[in-house]
């Protein structure tokens, strides 16, 4: 009898560890609901308003706290270039692209913990207000040694860019996958 209850318990274990790392692994890693891909960005269409399914929630709460709805804001995010490989902090990219259709745009640079990447410079984001657009156009440089120009620092561990639209435009809301979004391209011997 006590070598039943032994086993049962082993089982119930085994299966509540198994229902729980699973359940993890898709907060963190499945497929987002109301996805939508603009090249190497990705976004949820339903992340911070009342559609958001369970899941959604549940990642927006471990890596976004406080996700607005896409009428105040827009999130995209990439963690690869534009050629689909991951990014590394030991590359060097080239983020270019045009001014964003919104009120205030930003991109910013997160290390794989999710929190901002220590630097020597402080400097985590460019943003409208300090790229310095020329024609329209905006340059960006994310490496993890310091480079000439508007230098991103991406640290020594890895590093994902989010592109943040706030107050952005009903079309870009409307539609978010006609936003001409920034190219990511490994500069170098990168692959």
């Amino acid at each position: 009898m006590l070598r039943k209850f032994a086993v049962a318990c082993a089982v119930l274990i085994a299966a509540s560890l198994l229902a729980a790392g699973s359940a993890w692994l898709l907060v963190l890693y499945g497929p987002s609901a109301g996805a939508i891909a603009v090249g190497p960005w990705r976004m949820s269409a339903v992340a911070g308003s009342v559609d958001a399914d369970i899941y959604t929630r549940a990642r927006v709460a471990i890596t976004g706290l406080f996700a607005l709805d896409a009428h105040e804001t827009i999130y995209f995010e990439a963690s690869t270039d534009d050629a689909g490989h991951k990014l590394r902090a030991g590359c060097t990219y080239r983020i270019d692209g045009a001014a964003l259709p919104a009120r205030w745009w930003s991109v910013t640079a997160y290390g794989p913990d999710l929190f901002l990447i220590p630097n020597p410079i402080n400097r985590f984001s460019f943003n409208m207000g300090n790229i310095g657009l020329v024609d329209g156009r905006f340059s960006i440089v994310a490496a993890s040694t310091e480079q000439a120009g508007n230098w991103l620092p991406t640290g020594d561990r890895g590093f994902r860019l989010l592109v943040r639209l706030y107050n952005p435009q009903p079309a870009a809301v409307e539609n978010p996958r006609l936003i001409a979004l920034p190219s990511i391209k490994a500069q170098g011997g990168c692959p």
